[in-house]
């Protein structure tokens, strides 16, 4: 029966086979060839008569690419006449190549290539039977490496015994590239290619029709590397030669790999030369490849064998802690018992000492043969501790991330932290201690090129056993630390630099301009060669680093946000890093009128100007005065709810990051009200808060009993309130702030006119304070003596919207306290007169100053006048402010340093508060006597010198 399409066999081909097929004989019917068999064959051998065919091992269906495996080349190559193999003995002597007798060989496979010359153009019936699996390709589906199984003109693959597949199709006459694949698994081998056509009865194609060379243009028909295995050590690079290929007639014009790689193994697109980067790790890789030419792309498989073994760094030296000269690999110690995160447990004699050549011990039965050392069982050890040390070689300077998985503990020191005894266990890079389940810690650190010591400790007590060391770093991804780069030597001790400071360590800038750090002052003991940004996560491209100075930039592209800055300081030794030395703040611009700088120098912009330091402040104003900052930031906004709010505030504080204690902050700046009017602050703290406003926030230190709200103390979280009455404009803030133990909060809250209560924006308020100078013209200030009082007075020739003056005095100049208040007249374009007495002044040396304060809460100062008082003749008191809230200071005075006693009574006689007052000629004591019922009270002050009293009015 005559079909344009029939297959004898089981029905091999699908729908979509079937169109593409017709597609196929569709473009086939315009190929012309030649009639003359010239050219060579595949082996490069002048064309003759018949086919090439290479004999292999092994059975191939239903992987075509088994014919391009460069692994597995044939074994036997031979031209045969005719494709008539229609008997067991008809192969002839395949020993060495298949299994079973001479005369039935088995489980072997061939390839038949060549080409068939069909004598006239016209209609073609192929017939193809086999035992086991046979494939027919014709024209260019013939040249294709590997052949495709969808495009083969017959399909007769898979296991079974002798049947016919045929194929009938138009062809041209002329030469026709043509391909057979077979494969004999075990049974008969038969393999009998016949045809009918024009005036040609069915039969075995003769010899006289076939040639043993394809007819052009053909892909690339081979490639070869020389050698064929390419040997590297772990962390060096090496190429191979320029590949040998078989062009197929065209000049390659390009070489890709056809299967996964790791990274850092490549190959030239143009040459085929394959690279093997530093970063390959430890194994041996099998490497598939594609080359394409004009007439297309063929894929060879396993053309290399990349073999990357151990070997040691370059540069590695020194010796071993066992005083071994140094090799690749990590020295390493196995001890009897787990450590239980006791780092001097090491100190005490190993059981086992080896060279391990990396850290990668995913499995109980991974850490091999610890007998004698480990408990539990050889295939699954407990209760054992090890000790890894060595170096580790970094090939490009950059950011490493380092990861380190354990069960039970693990810990990493790198560089000289490595070399401590006792280990820091602050100074690990790596922290995973403790008994636990398999769990993964990782670091980020800045490394330069070269060796770094490092230094692994781990211990097992039951259960699993998990010990993995890997990195990732400059053109590295995720990996194990391979033993190349790793050297048993320890480095000797590297004198880095010691310190690095900026002064001051913010500086803060409005969004969209530049600004620049001071120069850093640096401790080391040779000279700095270079100095490097070296944040794990990247900072904007806008912040950068004179690299030789260590002057730190930020230009106007930076957006919004504060940037810790992390700079790595590199001298003649070697390289150290400073963390968050140095932090640049991009804020958006302060409220109106704000133009003055930050206590920093930094200019103004919007939010407070924040200072933590060390320690719990226990409610002394003079502590923040007394003690340096640790850290400098701006706060948009006060609204620290919960405990880890903070951000990383360690040091000043203590116990963890999202958990700090023992710390303290000061906030200054001003806040800005657009409407005048009553507002409420809130003020929620645990512990202690404080918050002064305008006149208040500016004496330094502040007075605890001029606080607008006083929070003090150390309690649970608390909020206290105060309404005030504020007019429009600036007003000078400063909060302080204290954690000692337990949960930490701080939340400053207001409202006002138009505004529900909230936290306190960050647009409200100002990193400066005012000082501004009131519209007031000044003409004279005078303070004098008279006997035992001091006459102040003062005129101004011009006012405007005066509020009031309060003239306040000093022992030092420096820090003032208020004496009287007196009312302005508001506006007055005529001179105005003032006049007060001091009746209770500074003995001695004092000083006077006049304070200004407008309507809208602007302030000045006037010059200060300089005060002789004569010492009192007996003991004095004075108490202010009063009358009062119930917090109240008293100032003792007397001619002798003596000890005093002091006492609260009410109107009834009883004693309601006492203390007991050390020596001294003159003090001033702060007091608190929070629960007074309103009235009026009698302090009374008993010391060897006398006794005086004064009232107090409690409101």
């Amino acid at each position: 029966m005559k079909l344009l399409f029939t297959l004898v066999s089981d029905s091999r081909l699908a729908t979509c086979g079937i169109v593409l097929l017709l597609s196929w004989l569709a473009s086939s019917a315009v190929v012309a060839q030649s009639s003359s068999c010239t050219g060579t064959d595949p082996a490069g051998q002048p064309a003759a008569t018949g086919l090439h065919a290479e004999y292999y091992p092994g059975y191939f269906d239903p992987d075509q690419s088994f014919f391009t495996n460069n692994a597995a080349p044939a074994l036997l190559r031979r031209t045969e006449p005719q494709v008539n193999f229609a008997t067991t003995t008809s192969f002839g002597d395949l020993s060495g190549i298949a299994t079973g007798p001479v005369d039935d060989p088995d489980n072997f496979s061939v390839r038949l290539r060549g080409s068939i010359n069909v004598p006239t153009t016209g209609e073609y019936t192929f017939y193809l039977t086999s035992d086991d699996a046979a494939y027919l390709w014709l024209d260019n589906a013939a040249i294709a490496l590997p052949a495709a199984t969808i495009e083969s003109t017959i399909n007769n693959g898979g296991y079974h015994a002798p049947q016919e597949a045929t194929q009938t199709l138009t062809l041209t006459a002329g030469l026709h590239s043509l391909l057979i694949h077979y494969a004999e698994a075990t049974g008969d081998n038969i393999l009998v290619l016949e045809y009918a056509g024009p005036g040609i009865a069915r039969q075995v194609v003769p010899a006289s029709l076939f040639c043993t060379a394809q007819q052009a243009p053909r892909p690339p028909q081979s490639i070869t590397y020389s050698p064929a295995t390419i040997n590297a050590f772990v962390g060096s690079a090496t190429q191979s030669a320029a590949p040998i290929v078989n062009d197929g007639g065209s000049a390659a014009t390009y070489y890709t790999f056809a299967n996964a790689v790791p990274l850092g193994l490549s190959i030239h697109p143009n040459t085929g030369v394959i690279t093997v980067g530093i970063n390959v790790p430890l194994g041996t890789y099998e490497v598939n490849v594609a080359v394409s030419n004009a007439n297309g792309t063929s894929t060879f498989r396993k053309v290399a064998s990349v073999q990357v073994v151990q070997g040691p760094p370059p540069s590695c030296g020194g010796n071993d802690p066992g005083g071994n000269s140094a090799s690749s690999g990590l020295y390493a110690q196995y001890y009897a018992g787990y450590f239980n995160d006791a780092l001097p447990f090491f100190t005490g004699t190993a059981g086992l000492t080896r060279i391990d050549p990396f850290l990668n011990y995913t499995n109980s039965d991974s850490f091999g043969d610890l007998t004698g050392v480990a408990g539990g069982t050889a295939a699954d050890p407990d209760e054992f501790s090890a000790q890894y040390r060595g170096s580790l070689r970094i090939t490009t300077a950059g950011n490493y991330t380092f990861y380190l998985t354990s069960d039970d503990a693990s810990y990493l020191w790198l560089d000289n932290a490595a070399l401590d005894s006792p280990l820091n266990r602050a100074a690990a890079t790596i922290d995973n201690g403790g008994p636990h389940a398999v769990q993964t810690r990782q670091a980020t650190v800045y490394l330069a090129a070269g060796l770094h010591n490092v230094r692994l400790l781990y211990g097992e007590l039951t259960g699993g056993n998990t010990l993995v060391w890997e990195y990732q770093g400059p053109g590295i991804t995720r990996q194990v630390v391979p033993t190349g780069l790793l050297c048993s030597g320890i480095q000797p001790e590297q004198a880095v630099a010691s310190s690095l400071v900026y002064s001051p360590q913010m500086v803060a800038r409005v969004a969209g301009t530049a600004g620049s750090s001071s120069l850093p002052s640096v401790a080391s003991p040779t000279a700095v060669a270079q100095y490097v940004i070296a944040n794990t996560t990247p900072l904007p491209a806008g912040i950068t680093i004179d690299p030789n100075q260590g002057q730190l930039f930020v230009d106007g592209t930076v957006p919004l946000g504060s940037y810790a800055v992390d700079v790595a300081v590199t001298n003649a030794n070697a390289t150290t890093t400073f963390l968050n030395v140095f932090t640049f703040t991009v804020a958006p611009p302060p409220p109106a009128g704000c133009n003055l700088s930050a206590p920093n120098g930094s200019p103004a912009t919007a939010g407070l100007y924040g200072e933590y330091f060390t320690g719990y402040f226990n409610d002394d104003p003079a502590f923040f005065d007394n003690s340096p900052a640790f850290i400098t930031r701006l706060e948009s906004s006060l609204n620290y709810n919960s405990e880890d709010g903070w951000g990383n505030i360690l040091p000043p504080a203590d116990n963890t990051a999202i958990d700090p204690d023992h710390y303290s902050a000061r906030y200054r700046g001003s806040l800005a009200i657009t409407t005048a009017g009553d507002y409420t602050f809130y003020l929620t703290s645990d512990d202690a808060s404080y918050l002064w406003l305008d006149n208040a926030a500016r004496v330094s230190p502040p007075r605890l009993n001029q606080a607008t709200i006083n929070n003090g103390g150390q309690h649970a979280a608390i909020t206290v309130s105060k309404t005030v009455t504020l007019a429009e404009g600036l007003h000078d803030l400063l909060i302080h702030f204290g954690e000692d133990t337990g949960n930490n909060r701080l939340v400053f809250e207001y409202e006002g006119p138009g505004i529900s209560r909230q936290p306190v924006p960050g647009s409200s308020t100002c990193s400066a304070r005012t000082g501004t100078p009131l519209p007031v013209k000044l003409v004279r200030f005078e303070a004098k003596a008279a006997g035992s009082y001091v006459n102040v007075e003062w005129a101004t020739a011009q006012e405007r919207n005066s509020a009031y003056y309060v003239v306040e005095r000093s022992t030092n100049g420096v820090v003032f306290e208020p004496v009287e208040r007196r009312k302005a007249v508001g506006n007055s374009d005529k001179a105005q007169s003032y006049r007060l007495t001091d009746r209770a002044p500074l003995p001695g040396l004092s000083y006077y100053r006049l304070h200004q304060v407008d309507t809208d809460g602007k302030e000045g100062f006037s010059r200060v006048a300089v005060v002789q008082v004569a010492q009192p003749n007996a003991l004095a008191a004075t108490v202010f402010p009063n009358p009062n809230h119930g917090s109240f200071s008293v100032r003792v005075q007397q001619t002798t340093a003596s000890a005093a006693g002091l006492e609260l009574l009410n109107m009834q006689g009883q004693v309601v508060y006492r203390q007991q007052l050390p020596a001294a000629a003159i003090a001033e004591y702060d007091l608190q006597v929070p629960g007074l019922a309103a009235g009026l009270y009698q302090l009374r002050l008993t010391s060897t010198t006398g006794v005086v009293t004064q009232k107090v009015v409690i409101e």
